[in-house]
């Protein structure tokens, strides 16, 4: 009887002095990345001569709202400038008739605002507005959206102290993708009628004229520092990227997952 009265009173601490208990609950949900403005999430670049993009001119910019709240788009433009050579730096400057585009209406959180090229294929890009030439003939690369490797984008928000003045009012820029103040490279790849210039980005050196972009889940700000965001890998690299002539546009309108 004393035996048992000890063993059962032994199996009473052990029990009683545990302080953990298991967990019905399952895993604790990741906390959700929430940005700190608008930002670029996605781009594409192309040729329309070459004839793996079927004579369309399928260029667009996806904008992402990951704040905790709507966004004014009235507050922010799109700016266009197309580099000239490998080795010339200057600043973007959209002087340029059409270099420019303000924007309109608010955009929910978590959503994106893409606007794409006019002659984009609008079968499989799906837009909120177009901008841009409407020549298939017209190879003046000053013109948006001729996304072909070599063009910069800049997106940019007002401010009373900016020094890009757009319709009468201040802007500075607040994320790009390309930059004028860079260098490029030659590009290796198929030959066309524009220099074959393009800025590298994660690593790829070849050719970067035929692609889709897309910003890593994991970046919460735009960033003026082209040569940070672009990369020198896959791994410290803002974008992920397709393979060659190897377009993905089922991402369109979402956040990068």
């Amino acid at each position: 009887m004393k035996s048992t009265t000890i063993y059962t009173l032994f199996i009473l601490f052990i029990f009683g002095s545990c302080t953990s208990k298991i967990d019905f609950d399952g895993p604790l949900t990741p906390a959700t990345v929430v940005t700190t403005d608008l930002f670029i999430s996605e781009m594409s670049t192309a040729i329309n001569t070459d004839p793996n993009a079927g004579g369309f001119r399928s260029h667009y910019v996806e904008l992402y709202n990951g704040t905790a709240t709507s966004i004014d788009l009235s507050n922010y433009a799109i700016g266009y400038f197309a580099v000239a050579d490998i080795a010339t730096l200057s600043n973007f400057n959209f002087s340029a008739p059409g270099s420019f585009l303000t924007l309109t209406g608010n955009l929910t959180k978590g959503k994106c605002y893409v606007i794409a090229s006019p002659q984009a294929d609008p079968i499989v890009i799906k837009s909120d507005i177009t901008w841009g030439t409407t020549s298939a003939l017209n190879a003046n690369a000053s013109m948006p959206l001729q996304l072909s490797g070599n063009s910069g984008i800049a997106l940019l928000k007002k401010d009373a102290a900016g020094t890009f003045v757009l319709n009468t009012v201040n802007y500075r820029i607040i994320d790009v993708f390309g930059s004028p103040q860079v260098a490029r490279v030659t590009s290796a790849g198929t030959s066309s009628a524009r220099n074959n210039i393009m800025w590298t980005i994660a690593g790829e050196t070849a050719d970067t004229r035929n692609r889709t972009f897309w910003r890593k889940a994991t970046v919460i700000s735009p960033s003026t520092d082209w040569s940070t965001t672009k990369g020198t890998s896959v791994t410290d690299s803002q974008w992920k990227i397709s393979g060659d002539r190897l377009w993905d546009y089922t991402n369109i309108g979402l956040p990068t997952p």
